[in-house]
């Protein structure tokens, strides 16, 4: 059993695919399996109640998170099986069936079993959203334990490389994971740069491979002499983009504040980058001439 997921804004488009309406991927083989927490049974329906509720979030960007448990090819699971495999995965993953809106879908498009799990991150009562960082670990840990509990068939051994064994690799790798999951936590890490550098305050020198569009498509780190990939770590370039997406609209949306030519103060545009704590921006970035003439007007103003 593996797991892979992805996050994202789209729940209509999400949930058409999992009940197979997608029409650029027609899949006429797909079950609704299980609900939580939501009434509807169509699937425009159940992204509309996710959505309502996503809603009540406004930090959460992504509120979308989109697993395909998968099976081996000829392994025989039966339809309890699955439902408990997809119960105790929210469960392991932190998204409890309590506070939690999920849909399970089954498709039968391939040769090996497998399901679409949507689950809303955005709980219903308010609480912290589920996290996304580290979806690579968390996954391998999860899947396994699933196995174990339910009897399932583990994963093939792949055959293990010296590197592998090396242990200063694996401080490396604890090392940057702590690193990396301690700064995406960090509310002033608002950009790749601002990631880079602290990384290189901690040691950790850092490699970002862009395709030829500028696009984030690899990363990896260096300490102490040991190099590991992001995968390595559970931390994938689209991870970094999806992170930082949403920071980098905003940051550029505080750009657009900024008139052609104008000179701001460090301290000003600082405020501004805060967004709505500061809603005097447009005082603070007013030039002299135009705060005189404000004057001027005011004193010029007939008394009533």
């Amino acid at each position: 059993m593996i797991a892979k997921t992805v996050t994202g804004a789209d729940f209509t488009g999400a949930l058409a695919y999992g009940a197979g309406l997608r029409s650029d991927r027609a899949n006429k083989q797909s079950e609704l399996l299980s609900l939580a927490n939501i009434g509807s049974h169509d699937p425009h329906g159940i992204a509309a109640e996710m959505r309502a509720v996503a809603e009540m979030s406004s930090r959460i960007q992504l509120p979308v998170w989109h697993t395909i448990l998968s099976w081996a090819p000829g392994e025989v699971v039966d339809r309890e099986q699955k439902l408990k495999a997809a119960a105790l995965y929210c469960e392991l993953m932190g998204a409890s069936l309590e506070r939690h809106q999920v849909a399970v879908y089954e498709h039968q498009d391939k040769q090996h079993p497998h399901l679409h799990i949507y689950i809303n991150r955005v709980p219903m009562d308010g609480g912290p959203a589920l996290r996304s960082d580290q979806n690579y670990v968390r996954n391998v840990l999860a899947t396994r334990q699933i196995r174990q509990q339910l009897g399932m068939a583990p994963l093939p051994e792949r055959q293990q490389k010296t590197k592998d064994l090396d242990p200063n690799k694996e401080v490396a790798r604890g090392h940057v994971r702590n690193v990396l999951a301690a700064a995406l936590q960090d509310e002033h890490i608002r950009s790749l740069d601002q990631l880079v550098a602290h990384l290189q305050k901690q040691a950790i020198e850092t490699h970002l491979k862009q395709d030829g569009k500028g696009v984030l498509v690899g990363t990896s780190f260096r300490y102490a002499a040991s190099s590991v990939k992001g995968t390595e770590v559970g931390i994938k370039a689209k991870q970094l983009r999806d992170h930082f997406r949403p920071l980098r609209s905003e940051a550029q949306r505080t750009q657009d504040l900024l008139r052609p030519g104008e000179v701001v103060s460090q301290r000003s545009f600082a405020s501004a980058t805060l967004g709505n704590e500061f809603d005097d921006i447009n005082g603070l970035l007013m030039d002299d001439a135009e705060r005189n003439e404000n004057e001027n007007r005011r004193r010029r103003r007939p008394r009533l």
